[in-house]
């Protein structure tokens, strides 16, 4: 009998260190698991179903913790329309009807790959799936951003807008995506509108523009100096004119004597008056 209870007991700790070690127990099925341990750091291998991995150092009291998350695929809609600065302006300026104008849209879809996980769970800090859904969502900004300045790139590049008219897709703007994001994996990326400005001739029309600018500047420049020149002489005359008349204020006697120099008699002045 006592054979038969110890047999059990050792069966019920065996069972029980065998459920604590056995890292897939708490991993629901279709989700991804990343063990962190405080003895042995985050580990590289991604915990899931359908294979057995047993943990020994789980044995510890609360040496370990599994983060557990579920990746989904995130749809991206891409859409960046506008015009080049004063396009109007400089069409206008040329008589020519060019607005300059330009649309850039696309549709992505792509997903965090399974085993890169780990390291971002690391780097990032994500230890749930609400970590993961907020890290998600700026990732899909910067994924945005460099889908958007790639496409723009594309602008001149006649074989890239070549391949987008025969197949509707860029692939070396995915082999880019890729390389600047090696932690996803892009599952559909579509082109649905290339619009581009007429970069030559915006360039051509803006100098056109700037070099009228110069002009009207320097004609401007010139005419505020003849006016600044004469506002100045006018200035010196008029404080010359109240310096005679203070004098004259003060010092009456001085009209006798300027007009003696000039040949006449006061009483003449008088009668000119």
């Amino acid at each position: 009998m006592k054979k038969i209870i110890t047999f059990i007991l050792l069966l019920a700790v065996g069972a029980a260190a065998f459920l604590t070690g056995w890292a897939q127990f708490s991993v629901p099925i279709a989700s991804i698991g990343v063990l962190h341990s405080k003895t042995h750091g985050t580990s590289s291998e991604i915990i899931e179903k359908g294979s057995f991995r047993w943990v020994w150092y789980k044995l510890i009291p609360r040496n370990v913790s599994i983060a557990v998350f579920t990746i989904e695929d995130t749809a991206l809609h891409i859409d960046f329309s506008g015009a080049l600065p004063s396009g109007e302006l400089y069409s206008s300026l040329a008589g020519i009807k060019n607005d300059f104008s330009y649309n850039l849209s696309a549709s992505l879809s792509y997903r965090i790959r399974s085993e890169s996980l780990p390291d971002l769970s690391e780097r990032e800090m994500l230890f749930s799936q609400e970590d993961l859904n907020v890290y998600r969502s700026r990732l899909s900004g910067e994924i945005e951003n460099r889908v958007l300045a790639l496409l723009w790139s594309y602008g001149e590049n006649e074989a890239v807008l070549k391949e987008v008219l025969e197949t509707g897709t860029i692939a070396e703007l995915e082999r880019q995506l890729v390389r600047a994001f090696p932690f996803i994996e892009v599952s559909a990326f579509s082109v649905r509108t290339l619009r581009y400005p007429d970069y030559i001739l915006y360039s051509e029309l803006r100098g056109l523009y700037q070099d009228y600018l110069a002009s009207q500047r320097s004609e401007l420049q010139d005419e505020i100096t003849l006016i600044s020149a004469e506002n100045i002489r006018l200035r010196r005359r008029l404080d010359e004119l109240a310096l005679y008349g203070e004098l004259l204020s003060k010092y009456p006697i001085l009209l006798q004597y300027m007009t003696l120099e000039m040949g006449q008699t006061p009483e003449n002045l008088t009668n000119q008056q």
